[in-house]
Formats: structure tokens, C-alpha cells, sequence
């Protein structure tokens, strides 16, 4: 098969590599659409996840659909030749996390991408079967990829408490912030506010119905006008600032929820904003049984995946793909590959 390899940091190779065998409870599938996620553009600039170095080249893409092509021993509730979208978080089901239903801590998790698991920039990923979805025929490939961050979004809301009526704000309109307000819309939610300084970034929040704010200070100074704050406010940007920026934002006794990666990872931020208003300060860590539901969101057309800003490139292309993804090339929320 060909594959996408990271052969070093800032360098993309296609390259003919062994097509995986599945094992028991896997599944061979052909990959039809894998999205750029920005922990594979970290893993690409710097050559490591969070101080862990692949050993060797290193396919990326964890945001991915596919067909199946080749079940493994003992796989009775998928065929040959299924549309389906993957959870790409793979939980080992027994460690203490598993048990208590908290998968997405799991203590054992496999992370395609993450070294030295090979991710699916390729046009075959063997994955286990319990991680796949069956994908209806009129939800698109490219929609199946973006169901992960969708279930990254739905988490955190979930996590959140967010009733319905209640206001919210988003720092970051990047596919996870988009997603997030995509769900916040389906949930109830009454007025939505978007942070995104990226001029190209910000038609497409406004056009669901959120209003959208250069800088945290900005939408800051209005909800000081208005006398109002909202319940609950999402970071989603993951930049040096928007950690501390979030806090504000939120009314007494709301909560900030951190979906996006502090970067760095040091954070400095005012003690007496949350010490005083009581907040709640709840980090989110990937999606936690979100899978199902996010499919069958996307198949009721309530959530408007199909409508995502993406940009399309062939596995050829990869590293064009890469690029187009650092530089976030207009309104694009999303480079997508299709092997």
C-alpha cells in the first residue's frame, strides 16, 4: 500500500509500505478520508507527542473514515465492504479506568498516530472493530472523518452541565470550537459567543448563528456593557493566553471547560477571578462514548458536519495537506486527505 510517512519533523514522504493484516476483533479498512488534526501538525513541526519520539517513520491522522476491506477472526457485526467512521481512541477495556467506564482515561490506550502507532495518512488501517461505526450512505467520507472531533466536542459539553437557555462563549474556531458550537446549538443553548482573530474563520461560526468577537477583551468589554456573562465558556484554542482569557468570561458559579492543549504547557493565570467567582474549572481529555451518537447526529443532519469549511487533498498531496493545515488557509477548518 502507499502511506503517508513523517520521515522527520517538517518532512513528508509517500511511500510503499506492507498492507496491515487484522488479527482478532480487527478489521482491515481502506481509508477513504483522514483528517489534519493540530496534534498531528505538533507531532510534525516538533518531532514528538508530548516528549515521546517515534522510533522510526511515523504515519499520521487519527480523524478518519473508511470501508471495510478485510475482517479479522472473530468479527461477526461488520462486513466486508461497510462505510464506517473510528473512534480513534482504543481502550484496552480491563485496567481500572475501563471498568469504572472512563475509556478515554484508559491507562493502556493505543492512539493511532501517537509514536509509535502507525495513523491512517495510508491507504489501509487495521483497527479494532469495537471502535467502528457503521456510516449511512448519505453521510459522506469526509463528514464520517469529522465525527471525531464532533465526539471531542460532545464531551466537553456533556462534561459541562450546560443547561438549556443557558449562554455560552467559545475561544477558538477551529474544527474542535466549530464542532463545540455545532453541539451547543443541537443542546439548547440561547445566546453563543465566538472568539476567533482569524478574519477567514469567522463567517462560518456567524453563519450558525454565533457572535463572533476578535479577542477574549473584546467580547469581554460587551458582556460588561450588557451585565451579563455566560453559564459556561469553552476554550478550544489552546494558545499561550486563552487559558487565563477564559476565566473572565464566565458568570459566578459557572464553569470554564479546557478542551484545547495549553500550549505551553506551563500556564500563568489570576487565582482571584475563579477563587472569587466560584467557578468550576473542568479540563476535557479526547471523547468518552461519543461515536454512535455523533454518527447518528450527522445521519439526522443536526449537527452540520457536511457543512464544515474543509479543503481536499489526494495522498500524494500529503504534505501540501500538512502545510495548508499550519498555515489555516482562509475560513478552512480542516485539510482533509483521501488516499
Amino acid at each position: 500500500m502507499k502511506a503517508a510517512f513523517m520521515t522527520a519533523p517538517n518532512r513528508i514522504e509517500v511511500m510503499d509500505a506492507p498492507t496491515p493484516q487484522p488479527q482478532a476483533g480487527e478489521v482491515l479498512l481502506a481509508v477513504k478520508a483522514v483528517a489534519i488534526c493540530a496534534s498531528d501538525i505538533h507531532i510534525f513541526e516538533y518531532g514528538h507527542s508530548s516528549g515521546v519520539y517515534p522510533t522510526g517513520p511515523l504515519i499520521l491522522g487519527h480523524e478518519f473514515s473508511g470501508q471495510v476491506a478485510q475482517l479479522g477472526p472473530d468479527v461477526t457485526d461488520l462486513q466486508v465492504g461497510d462505510r464506517v467512521a473510528c473512534e480513534p481512541s482504543w481502550h484496552c477495556g480491563h485496567c481500572d479506568m475501563c471498568l469504572q467506564g472512563l475509556t478515554n482515561l484508559c491507562r493502556n490506550v493505543v492512539f493511532p498516530s501517537f509514536p509509535d502507532t502507525n495513523g491512517a495518512m495510508a491507504e489501509y488501517i487495521v483497527t479494532p472493530a469495537h471502535a467502528l461505526c457503521k456510516l449511512p450512505d448519505h453521510v459522506s467520507y469526509e463528514a464520517g472523518a469529522l465525527v471525531e472531533p464532533l465526539g471531542v466536542g460532545l464531551h466537553a459539553v456533556r462534561l459541562s452541565g450546560l443547561q438549556k437557555g443557558q449562554d455560552v462563549a467559545i475561544l477558538g474556531a477551529g474544527a474542535i470550537g466549530v464542532a463545540i458550537l455545532d453541539v451547543c446549538l443541537w443542546w439548547g443553548a440561547q445566546k453563543l459567543y465566538m472568539v476567533e482573530p482569524l478574519p477567514g474563520r469567522q463567517a462560518f461560526p456567524e453563519k450558525l448563528g454565533a457572535q463572533v468577537f476578535d479577542s477574549a477583551q473584546q467580547l469581554q468589554a460587551t458582556l460588561e456593557a450588557d451585565g451579563s456573562h455566560p453559564a459556561v465558556v469553552f476554550e478550544a484554542a489552546g494558545a499561550p493566553t486563552s487559558f487565563a482569557e477564559a476565566m473572565p468570561l464566565v458568570r459566578p458559579a459557572g464553569t470554564a471547560v479546557i478542551v484545547g492543549i495549553p500550549e505551553p504547557d506551563e500556564q500563568l493565570f489570576q487565582a482571584s477571578i475563579p477563587r472569587r467567582k466560584e467557578l468550576t474549572v473542568q479540563f476535557s481529555r479526547r471523547s468518552r462514548d461519543t461515536l454512535e451518537d455523533g454518527v447518528a447526529l450527522a445521519a439526522a443532519n443536526q449537527i452540520h458536519l457536511e457543512q464544515y469549511p474543509t479543503r481536499q487533498f489526494t495522498l500524494d498531496q500529503a504534505a501540501e495537506a500538512m502545510q495548508a493545515a499550519i498555515e489555516k488557509q482562509g475560513d478552512m477548518i480542516r485539510t482533509i486527505v483521501a488516499p
